[in-house]
């Protein structure tokens, strides 16, 4: 193994545990701002929202620019912005932090991925890749957690310096340990376009935004959902959120190997299958049960429905390789704003769903959107079907009739 690896991997750490700690200190942040708690989740709408739209035209704009420059750069600006919101006190300001924290983020990991690339032979690729991405499971088993207990000792400013201290950290690694002299960026808007304008990918796209708006339907609002139907707060949500990361890390795993051994499509029907039930299982268990008992039951749900909506990472991305091998780069990096437009839509979704009815349907509302994505699913297998039965036929049509 490479030991530059590591370093990258530390700035995705950094980046996943700033941008998800929003989740744990959701209460507090709100409480601190002097908004609501619905209110507050916007954080992570306009994190995602930026994300996704800024990373493919801010990688696409510094594309002739040194990796080892871009890498550095961004993960100064992505400091500093956690800097600037752990002194801020209004949320005007802590927003506009955010947004520059997710333009800093999205630079970062298409670079990182393919620096990762760069140093190690052909051969270990992806296993270069799954390192550096391993960063941000990390930061869900430990840098979210970690953020989420120190709010009790020195309030959600603190939360945002730890992600400012990891920052400096992998920033020096990558100043000491990188070589300049990287490949660049090749990939224009317009190719992005051609890519996402074909039909199966745009497919792909609509399943992965999907999901991913009904995984954080309710990971948006896991605090306060776990603290009215649980009792779950302070330190115990902080383990709480550990058994999260570890269904995450599971997850990403499992869902690997499940892709390799039947497919990325049977692989996916299971997951989302799967997602859809845990999250129905959480809201009825929020509905069903009393804290005293739901306390045993939810963290065991959210164990299951952190793993799956981690373990159809892997197979998605075979689709999308499978789908355009010819540009597998570009239909990765639109997997990536899919991913976060999806993000966005499920915050904003959850936000509508608390401030009308609560936290119970929190999960209902998700799960819905998990079988929106199942039938997106179903939609392109049935398109590929005609396709595979004209490449099975079409051998035997060719073939000449014997002369009688």
């Amino acid at each position: 193994m490479d030991a530059r690896l590591l370093w990258l991997a530390g700035g995705a750490f950094a980046i996943g545990t700033g941008s998800l700690i929003i989740t744990g200190i959701l209460p507090n942040l709100s409480a601190g701002l002097g908004v609501s708690v619905d209110t507050a989740g916007l954080l992570i709408s306009i994190f995602a929202l930026a994300y996704a739209i800024g990373s493919p035209v801010l990688s696409t704009m510094l594309g002739d620019i040194d990796r080892k420059t871009v890498l550095a750069s961004a993960m100064a600006v992505f400091g500093l912005a956690n800097l600037g919101a752990a002194l801020a006190s209004d949320f005007t300001l802590v927003m506009a932090a955010r947004v520059v924290m997710a333009l800093a983020a999205g630079v970062y990991m298409p670079a990182a991925n393919a620096v990762a690339v760069a140093l190690v032979p052909p051969e270990r690729r992806g296993r270069a890749i799954a390192l550096v991405t391993g960063g941000m499971t990390v930061a869900l088993i430990l840098g979210v957690p970690l953020g989420t207990a120190v709010v009790a000792f020195g309030g959600w400013h603190l939360a945002f310096l730890i992600v400012t201290l990891f920052s400096a950290l992998a920033l020096i690694g990558i100043l000491l340990r990188l070589p300049a002299g990287l490949p660049r960026g090749s990939n224009t808007l317009q190719e992005r376009l051609q890519v996402a304008r074909r039909g199966d990918v745009l497919l792909a796209l609509a399943t992965t935004m999907l999901w991913t708006t009904g995984a954080f339907t309710l990971y948006t609002y896991v605090a306060p959902f776990l603290a009215a139907h649980a009792g779950i707060t302070g330190a115990w949500l902080g383990g709480a959120l550990v058994i999260s990361g570890i269904g995450s890390a599971i997850g990403n795993q499992l869902g690997g190997i499940a892709s390799d051994r039947y497919g990325p499509e049977r692989t996916l029907l299971i997951v989302l299958s799967v997602l859809a039930a845990s999250l129905l299982a959480a809201s009825l268990a929020a509905v069903s049960l009393e804290p005293s008992s739901a306390i045993f039951v939810l963290p065991a749900i959210l164990l299951i429905w952190s793993a799956a909506g981690w373990a159809g990472h892997p197979s998605q991305m075979s689709r999308l390789a499978a789908m355009a091998p010819d540009a597998a780069v570009v239909a990765l990096s639109l997997n990536a704003s899919a991913l976060y437009f999806g993000i966005a839509a499920g915050a904003a979704l959850g936000q509508q769903t608390l401030r009308h009815f609560g936290t119970w349907p929190l999960g209902f509302v998700g799960a819905a959107c998990e079988v929106a994505a199942l039938a997106v699913l179903f939609i392109a297998m049935r398109r590929r079907r005609p396709a595979r039965r004209a490449l099975e036929i079409a051998p035997i049509e060719a073939e000449p009739q014997p002369v009688r």
